[in-house]
């Protein structure tokens, strides 16, 4: 499968306006296999104050779906900088995946920009130590990590790192805090580690889901 991804900060006086757009938008598109649009919950990290991820058989459909009239509005809307101030856009086709038995709660999204000396060896074993933190830690529900066909925003980002978890305590307790997540992912993003990959601005963010948004 294929998605698309979209992370919009509106100016505080047409943030109803314009999910009410976005919303109607989305419902009008064609070839949409599901999608998942919510507010941010607080003390996201360049968050912004939506989410919204739509999935589609392939580039193409997705590409269709984006270039259709039904969406326009909300492209036009997208594109407008008085109505929406910052916004990381990636498409990405379905990368690394797992999941367990777990209801969903909360659904989490970080973009990594992975520019410093980024070759083919370093890109994949950092695509394996991320992964495997969901081993670890049991809290996380599904996963998917892609690397995107296209990206821009506040960097052109390079990877998208998605979960589902229960709720917020086993976001911010057992993965923040667990042993793994600094034994073996901060190495990539800590300058001072000789393994440094990972730009040091990220995305990080997080909704409120009744309802898987990753499907394997």
């Amino acid at each position: 499968m294929f998605s698309a991804l979209f992370i919009p900060t509106f100016a505080p006086a047409r943030r109803a306006e314009a999910m009410d757009v976005i919303a109607t938008a989305t419902a009008g598109l064609p070839n949409l296999l599901g999608s998942m649009f919510a507010p941010t919950l607080p003390n996201v990290y360049n968050g912004g104050d939506a989410i919204w991820r739509a999935t589609f058989a392939d580039a193409a459909a997705c590409d269709a779906a984006l270039s259709s009239d039904a969406w326009k509005p909300a492209a036009t809307l997208l594109a407008d900088k008085a109505i929406v101030t910052q916004l990381d856009h990636a498409t990405f086709a379905g990368g690394m995946s797992g999941e367990r038995t777990q209801a969903p709660g909360l659904y989490r999204i970080a973009l990594f920009c992975a520019n410093v000396r980024p070759d083919a060896e370093r890109l994949q074993s950092f695509a394996e130590d991320t992964a495997a933190l969901a081993a670890y830690v049991r809290t996380i529900g599904r996963w998917q990590l892609s690397t995107t066909r296209d990206a821009d925003g506040l960097r052109p980002w390079t990877h998208v790192w998605e979960q589902e978890y229960s709720n917020l305590d086993g976001l911010n307790g057992a993965y923040m805090r667990h042993p793994a997540h600094w034994a073996r992912a901060e190495r990539w993003f800590d300058p001072e580690y000789p393994e440094h990959l990972v730009d040091p601005l990220l995305v990080h963010t997080f909704c409120a889901i009744e309802t898987h948004v990753l499907h394997g």
